[in-house]
């Protein structure tokens, strides 16, 4: 993150609950069109598919768990009913194969083979058939990538035979991969080259084998080069591609026919990419390799996603001198006139008054957030701190920064794993508390988990997370005026939910519901939010 002084505000209307500026005191302690076709009896509007294609990475078994197991994690409860009609699939190797479809049962993930061999069964040493891999559950094939053609000389004979065995097996889908190299497409011969080689490579393959294959356009020269064609580019190569299909299985079938762009796709081009009628999914190589980005090409696929206007953006009217490395949970005190905030790693609270110089206190201990406590003495302040609950006060008169604390309970989950991150007070006047993940990059199974607290006046901490709801990261925690909803994010997902919010003791956040998910091509996560004057939820990325 930034440091605080540098941030940028997003502003984003989500809702409509009237409510003005407040301070809290702790008392006592692509257009829906694109993909809109008309449908048939046999053929259905084309469903968006995104693939991600691992080719010869990575390099053990230990990295691809930790990979699929974050991919896991992204994609389970954390998605809205039009990123669900997303299709998504990933291509391991081979000896990860087992792995990826263990990890990845409930997530909606498929799993696919990047090849299979020419044979059915014999004397071949090192091969793997098509009837091999579909008996272990895989859903997919990918041929004729441009590098099974350059670097292992496959033919279109080759494919087209492979493809055949492919559909012998019941319920195996085929990724079939066409494209130019940059010659061809100097030389203007994209059509031709993409016309010959989808006629090859589905020679003798009958109409109702078609919705069992989707075309994968990647034009050589964009493969791991960076440079990507233009949506216009792409939405030329995947007309090409349609007509020959046209002219083969006639327009109904077509039309049904789900062509994937392939070449340097990342979150920052994918919206513009899936925004081209005809371009209905991407076939991701590097970026798959992370499970954000991938993550987030997903979503930017996903039909809802392209219908968000993207928020405003607001820069930051006073600039601080303040050398945050990690400047978060800021609070604005009307009793003090004053504007409170932490860095984080360095245990520092920091206080900027409209007569004062920017000045702090240091914690001794790592600091996640901090609120305004009920009192008569100017700066007092409730700390969720690493190892505990703090209560302390600032002023510009303090001298002595390492002592003074006192301890108001021990904070929740004791563990190293985690530690106390965002937090607001509810409107009956209780510290809600969000934990982070010190791990949340790497899987470690229920390690990952990340809750969320209350502290009430009496000083009892409990827990508003029931066991179903899996977070690694706790923020963009704010109420609006009526008290009886929360705002929470889990902020590696870049998804904000809203709750109904248990007002009595005992009671767990219910109804989850997803309300926004930071566009693909925006960098960064939520990591904060307020609901402010103008009835929005006021969200801070980082």
């Amino acid at each position: 993150m930034k440091p605080f002084c540098t941030a940028v505000l997003l502003a984003i209307l989500l809702c409509d609950y009237s409510t003005g500026a407040f301070v809290l005191h702790v008392k006592n302690r692509r257009s829906l069109t694109n993909h809109q076709r008309p449908s048939f009896a046999l053929f259905k509007a084309r469903r968006p598919v995104i693939a991600g294609n691992w080719k010869l990475n990575p390099k053990t078994i230990a990295e691809a768990s930790q990979l699929l197991k974050l991919l896991h994690a992204n994609f389970v409860n954390h998605r809205t009913p039009a990123q669900l009609d997303v299709e998504v699939v990933v291509f391991p190797p081979f000896p990860f194969l087992l792995e990826a479809l263990l990890v990845l049962q409930g997530s909606g993930i498929k799993v696919g083979a990047q090849n299979v061999a020419l044979q059915t069964s014999g004397a071949y040493t090192g091969e793997v058939s098509a009837s091999m891999v579909r008996s272990i559950g895989v859903d997919y094939v990918m041929l004729g990538h441009s590098e099974r053609r350059a670097i292992f000389g496959e033919s279109d004979v080759d494919i087209n035979k492979k493809l055949h065995l492919c559909l012998a097996e019941p319920g195996l889908g085929v990724i079939l991969c066409v494209g130019e190299t940059e010659d061809e497409y100097e030389s203007k011969l994209l059509a031709s080259v993409c016309d010959v080689q989808i006629r090859k490579g589905l020679k003798g393959v009958s109409i109702n084998d078609i919705s069992r294959i989707i075309i994968a356009y990647e034009p050589v020269w964009a493969i791991g080069t960076g440079k990507v064609a233009t949506p216009e580019q792409a939405q030329v190569a995947h007309t090409v591609i349609r007509k020959t299909l046209a002219d083969v299985y006639g327009y109904q079938a077509a039309d049904s026919v789900r062509i994937q762009y392939g070449g340097s796709v990342n979150p920052e081009n994918v919206d513009s990419l899936m925004s081209m009628p005809d371009v209905d999914g991407a076939l991701v190589g590097g970026a798959s390799l992370t499970a954000d980005s991938f993550t987030r090409i997903v979503d930017g696929s996903a039909t809802m996603s392209r219908v968000y206007a993207r928020p405003k953006e607001l820069s930051a009217q006073l600039e601080v001198p303040c050398t945050n490395v990690l400047g978060e949970s800021p609070i604005w005190s009307v009793r003090d006139q004053a504007l409170y905030w932490v860095s984080a790693p360095e245990g520092e609270i920091w206080t900027l008054t409209r007569t004062e110089p920017a000045y702090r206190r240091l914690a001794s201990t790592v600091v996640g957030c901090i609120g305004l406590m009920e009192s008569n003495q100017r700066g007092s302040l409730v700390v969720a701190g690493e190892k505990a609950i703090l209560g302390l006060f600032v002023s510009p008169d303090t001298t002595d920064f390492a002592s003074g604390p006192r301890i108001l309970c021990d904070r929740p989950e004791l563990t190293d794993v985690t530690r106390p991150n965002d937090g607001r007070v509810d409107r009956q006047g209780r510290f809600v508390i969000g934990m982070y993940n010190t791990y949340h990059r790497t899987p470690l199974g229920e390690a990952n988990i990340a809750g969320l607290y209350r502290l009430n006046k009496d000083g009892y901490l409990e827990s508003l997370l029931d066991e179903s709801m899996d977070y690694r990261v706790s923020n963009c925690i704010c109420f609006p005026a009526s008290g009886d909803k929360m705002y929470f994010c889990d902020t590696p997902t870049r998804k904000i939910y809203s709750f109904d919010y248990p007002v009595e003791f005992g009671g767990k956040l219910s109804n989850r519901k997803l309300i926004w998910t930071m566009p693909a091509n925006m960098p960064g996560g939520p990591d904060g939010a307020q609901v402010g004057e103008s009835r929005a939820l006021n969200e801070i990325g980082w």
